[in-house]
Order: structure tokens, then sequence, then C-alpha cells
């Protein structure tokens, strides 16, 4: 019977071990008097942006992260703990936790890693108001576009010159040569 058990557990920390590495960001949230309900709520909307949350034990959570990316994030776990995992785009992940932190207020983030920088629940707070990477992405394509836009107009007002140059340049020797 206990033999079972711990192969249960080990199988646990193995899966979350590979969960945690194929993660884009890993937060440690606090969900202590949360209703039920809303935290069928709040798992729906992570669900919808990438993000898995799983409710262990902190001493399996530890030993699952050994090796991981979010091993200096799990040292000093106390209390009851729920850690999101993203598997898509990071910020998008962080907006949704920051704003369930703020709908459901026994809801809160205490630190993870984000994009391989660890950060406590400020820093997440903060990467939740930076722009997603499709609206930074447009953002740079659009100063690109105005970039490419003025390099082309310098070009053609160059090319506008030099013709306006070798016409002159043709008329003063035709005009000389008669």
């Amino acid at each position: 019977m206990v033999a079972k058990k711990y192969k249960d557990k080990e199988s646990l920390v193995s899966a979350l071990h590979s969960k945690i590495e194929n993660a884009s960001a890993v937060i440690i949230t606090e969900y202590r008097g949360i209703k039920a309900g809303d935290m069928v709520k709040l798992r729906t909307s992570l669900r919808e942006a990438h993000v898995e949350v799983v409710v262990v034990k902190n001493s399996l959570l530890r030993r699952a992260a050994v090796g991981t990316q979010a091993e200096p994030v799990v040292g000093d776990l106390a209390g009851p703990i729920a850690v999101a995992l993203a598997y898509g785009e990071a910020t998008e992940a962080a907006k949704v936790l920051a704003k369930g932190a703020g709908d459901y207020e026994p809801f809160n983030l205490r630190n993870g890693i984000i994009e391989k920088s660890v950060l406590d629940d400020a820093g997440i707070t903060a990467v939740a108001k930076l722009p997603g990477r499709t609206d930074m992405q447009a953002q740079f394509a659009g100063s690109l576009e105005g970039v490419m836009a003025e390099f082309a107009f310098v070009i053609e007002a160059v090319i506008r010159e030099f013709a306006g140059l070798v016409e002159a340049q043709i008329e003063a020797q035709g005009g000389a040569a008669a």
C-alpha cells in the first residue's frame, strides 16, 4: 500500500516536472478563501489563455521544480498554493492572472518566472500591463513601415535630383556643341 502511494507521488512529480519544463511562465498563487464558483470562473478564463492551474503540495512542487526554471521561486513556499503554468504567450497569462487577482480578492499572486525572468507579484502585475507579443510586433512593423517610407522618399528625391542634373548637363553640352 505504501509503495503504491509512493509511486503515485513519483508519477505526479514526474508529470509536473515535464509541465514546468514546457511552460513559458510559472506563476505561484495563493487561493485560500476564494469561493469554488469563482475558482471555476478563474480557471475557465485561464484555460482560454492556455494556462493550467495545478493545486499541489508544496513539497511535491519543490521536488518537481528541481532542475527547471521554476526552482528559484519554490524554495520558500508555505500554506496552500496553486501553480499556474502558461503554455501560450506569457504576457497573456500574466494579464489573466493579474485580472483574476483583482477580481477575486482572496486570490493573490506571489511570484513566478516569466520568459526566464524571476518576478515578484508587482513584477507580474507590471508585465500584465505590457502589450502582448502580437501588439508589439504590430507596433514594430508600423515603425518599420514609416522608416521604409521615408527611405523610399529620400531615394526617390535623390534619383529625381540626379535625373535633373543629367538633363541639365545634356542641355548644356547640346547647347555648347551647336
